[in-house]
């Protein structure tokens, strides 16, 4: 299922707190995407997303390493945000994991894929988005994330 998503539709960065909450308030959030397992306190970000006035969204995957990463199948990620982000004219997701760098890198340039950019598009729009994620998700991992896409 192709998503609708605008570069400027994704924000990315790392997992939220107390600290971050009032900018992130600021930024007019719609959604928070975490990426984080059970283990690692996913759950606990739903608060947080209510305290932003945005709707929590959880795709928990456990690490951002290739055999994790190689199992996430883009039709489900997208039916998730497909269904989690209808209901919103003009979605503006907060897409997280642990530091914002390897899960979300490649989720991120998966969704963008997802919406019908090239992997060139995805890779510059994701250095614009995030220039630390854009340069350490690392090539294997888009690479991985255009082969998942490029299988749908």
């Amino acid at each position: 299922m192709p998503l609708k998503l605008k570069p400027d539709n994704l924000i990315l960065g790392p997992r939220p707190g107390k600290k971050s909450l009032p900018r992130l308030k600021e930024l007019g959030l719609t959604h928070c995407v975490t990426l984080l397992s059970e283990r690692e306190g996913g759950p606990a970000i739903e608060k947080l997303s209510r305290q932003m006035g945005a709707d929590w969204v959880w795709f928990p995957l456990s690490g951002g390493h290739m055999e994790t990463l190689g199992q996430v199948d883009p039709a489900e990620l997208a039916d998730t945000i497909s269904a989690a982000t209808s209901d919103t004219p003009a979605p503006k997701l907060y897409l997280h994991c642990s530091a914002g760098i390897h899960r979300t890198g490649f989720v991120a340039h998966m969704l963008l894929r997802l919406s019908g950019l090239t992997s060139e598009e995805a890779q510059s729009a994701l250095k614009q988005m995030r220039e630390v994620t854009s340069e350490q998700v690392g090539p294997d991992r888009i690479a991985l994330a255009d082969q998942l896409v490029d299988g749908v």
